[in-house]
């Protein structure tokens, strides 16, 4: 079946068609995807043997992709989509061989172009178009530049075969710049990260293009302070209580702000550095409080009790003098916050707003749908709890859920792909009407036209205000900005509307650029890429040979006792860091069975494991192949090397070199032991 394309779609499409390494530039629901979809068909038709990949950089969009846009080339092509939880992801080779289209995470085309073993391994070659989704992520760490940068040494090197290039974006934003030669700049980078010959936009069919995609009514919902806070305040003398405890004079005083939260998490790694036990456990609770003064301001008093309550509740190490200071500090002031967070009179009246706005739109016949951006996990639950006990909202006309991002965090429930997946499936059917929705809704989700977007409370840049913007696409619909009056997060968003303006000056700059002049510049932008990449990875193998691991100690983060030496630690697939010192089993034990929502190839989670000394949380045990083995968490211990003492948040930056595990080794090696 031949595919139409609407005017500005054709206008977009034309060069990529003709063969060259093209971004394609169209507002949110202009139908990017489709005109993709279009260009994919043509290649296959016209290239013998050709293949096509189609990145993303979310999970949800892999499957999104296959089912409601590609599966058109599926009477004719072989179209196999695969995400992280898919089982085709370990013999990915074997997939692409057999297939003219893949889709798939970003990540998993990553893993397979650096794997070493033949039936994972895949080369850029093999493929002759790569289609990038948000293609504006194609900068500094993010795995499409990893991608590209492959690329682009290929390239540079003068080899012949690469794929051509489609880039998707809604908005590629300015990159932190905010003037005019500082959004060229950034444009013209992303440009070559990708290898653009063109960036294309609808220009002559710009009239149709605005016809097709009616733009929200804009409206700055504004309220004003709490007139009173003793919830707040209560707070705030507690942490000045626990400060003072600490006898460190020169401790910050703006508490409940971003600030404070950076200062006391810089505190808390020095005095895990120095083992100053006490700093580092007051520094733990400081920041908890911190975080209740925070979700205080965002949602509700009470949401802001329980995750202190939450907090108490865990096991406590009663032996340690601090530990019994900080704990019946706390229950000295339960009782009076727990009253406190009941007392209507103080409640937030950026809630009251929301009210107002939730019941102006959902009328009980109403057919109304609407987001609720939030910035956390946490506050998108609690979002959900005050609108199920707010009795003017409770009834048959809103039906809410929280949608948030799949990824595994301690800090709250996590939603698996799957829940996810049924949230929006639900949404788009109308069942659910409602969405609590952290940033992962913002990009790509095919939620269908909401008529009321409101960003609750946000500071974010121009390109997630777009993204969301984008989602508010039915007739009359409505984008409101909800946020305290003379606010940081009302001057983010104005200062996001010039941003947004300022790109696309910039845009049209660089494709009214003389080509001879544009391709020099990009040409010299890939040089520079290149050469810093290959100078940045000399520098972090030369980092990682620094210390012979038996020089190194790892200790435990809170009670400071020596576990083990560098030499003991072994990645197992490159990524989990294990102890395989028999001995080791010596300073944990097990405490509860972790439950992953997803299968692993090779092996399975078992239990956290804690300190024997002092419970601290150290990481989990996986069965590898029938071996039980202790997962390290870096950010647990405190490594000493003969430089210095340090906290680290990631394996990769370590100073010594680890080793790969070798099975049959460690299995001949604790054989040999029990003989």
């Amino acid at each position: 079946m031949a595919m139409e394309l609407r005017g500005y779609q054709r206008e977009v499409v034309a060069p990529a068609l003709r063969g060259s390494n093209t971004i394609i530039w169209l507002p949110t629901g202009a139908g990017k995807t489709r005109a993709a979809v279009y260009v994919c068909r043509q290649h296959l038709e016209n290239r013998r043997g050709s293949k096509v990949a189609v990145l993303v950089n979310k999970v949800h969009l892999v499957d999104q992709h296959a089912k409601k846009e590609f599966h058109v080339l599926q009477k004719d092509f072989r179209v196999t989509a695969i995400s992280g939880d898919s089982s085709h992801k370990s013999f990915f080779a074997y997939v692409v061989k057999q297939s003219d289209v893949v889709i798939c995470t970003a990540q998993i085309l990553q893993n397979a172009l650096v794997s070493g073993e033949e039936d994972t391994h895949v080369e850029l070659t093999d493929f002759s178009l790569l289609v990038i989704d948000e293609c504006h992520h194609t900068h500094k760490e993010a795995v499409y530049n990893k991608i590209m940068l492959n690329y682009l040494q290929r390239k540079l090197s003068g080899q012949q075969g690469l794929p051509q290039i489609l880039g998707l974006t809604a908005s590629p934003g300015t990159g932190g710049a905010t003037s005019f030669m500082g959004a060229i700049e950034h444009i013209l980078q992303i440009c070559a990260n990708l290898d653009t010959e063109k960036i294309m936009s609808a220009q002559e069919e710009l009239q149709h293009l605005q016809s097709h995609i009616p733009q929200p009514v804009k409206q700055y919902d504004l309220c004003q302070e709490r007139a009173q806070d003793p919830f707040g305040e209560r707070l705030k003398k507690v942490m000045e209580r626990i400060q003072q405890y600490m006898e460190m004079p020169d401790l910050p005083q703006n508490f409940g702000t971003q600030i404070y939260e950076q200062r006391i998490v810089e505190l808390e790694k020095r005095a895990a550095e120095t083992f100053c036990r006490k700093t580092r456990v007051c520094a733990l609770h400081l920041r908890k409080y911190n975080d209740a003064l925070l979700i205080n301001d965002t949602v509700r008093m009470i949401d802001a009790f329980q995750c202190l309550q939450q907090f108490y509740a865990t096991e406590r190490d009663m032996k340690d003098p601090t530990e019994r200071f900080l704990t019946t500090t706390f229950e000295e002031n339960r009782m009076s916050l727990q009253a406190l967070a009941g007392d209507r009179r103080y409640e937030n009246p950026r809630l009251g707003k929301l009210e107002e706005i939730l019941q102006e739109h959902f009328q009980p016949q109403g057919t109304s749908r609407g987001i609720i951006f939030t910035k956390t996990r946490q506050s998108a639950h609690s979002l959900l709890s005050w609108l199920q006990d707010t009795a003017a909202l409770r009834g048959k006309h809103i039906r809410p859920a929280v949608l948030t991002g799949a990824g595994y965090s301690n800090q709250t429930r996590h939603m698996t792909q799957n829940k996810q997946q049924d949230v929006i499936k639900l949404f788009r059917e109308g069942v659910l009407n409602l969405l609590f929705s952290t940033s992962v809704a913002e990009e790509g989700l095919d939620i269908p036209e909401c008529n009321v977007v409101v960003r609750y409370g946000l500071m974010t840049n121009e390109i997630a205000m777009m993204q969301a913007q984008g989602r508010a696409r039915a007739e009359n619909s409505v984008y409101s900005v909800l946020a305290k009056a003379n606010s940081k997060e009302v001057s983010r968003e104005l200062l996001n509307e010039d941003l947004v303006n300022l790109m696309e000056k910039a845009i049209r700059a660089v494709q009214a650029m003389p080509e001879q002049d544009y391709r020099h510049k990009i040409l010299e932008l890939q040089r520079v890429a290149v050469v810093s990449s290959l100078m940045k990875e000399a520098r972090i193998s030369e980092r990682r040979r620094l210390h012979d691991p038996d020089a190194v100690y790892l200790y435990c983060v809170n009670c400071n006792v020596t576990v083990c030496h560098g030499s003991d630690i072994r990645t197992v697939e490159g990524m989990h860091h294990v102890n395989i010192n028999p001995n080791f089993r010596l300073y944990y034990r097990v405490s509860g069975k972790i439950q992953f929502q997803r299968s692993f190839k090779d092996w399975e989670p078992s239990c956290r494991i804690v300190c024997s000394g002092c419970s601290q949380e150290w990481g989990m045990e996986m069965i590898y192949r029938q071996v039980k083995l202790p997962i390290l968490c870096i950010k647990n211990f405190i490594v000493e090397t003969p430089a210095e003492k340090r906290r680290y948040k990631k394996w990769s930056t370590v100073t010594f070199p680890i080793k790969e595990f070798d099975y049959l080794e460690y299995c001949s090696s604790i054989h040999g032991q029990s003989l």
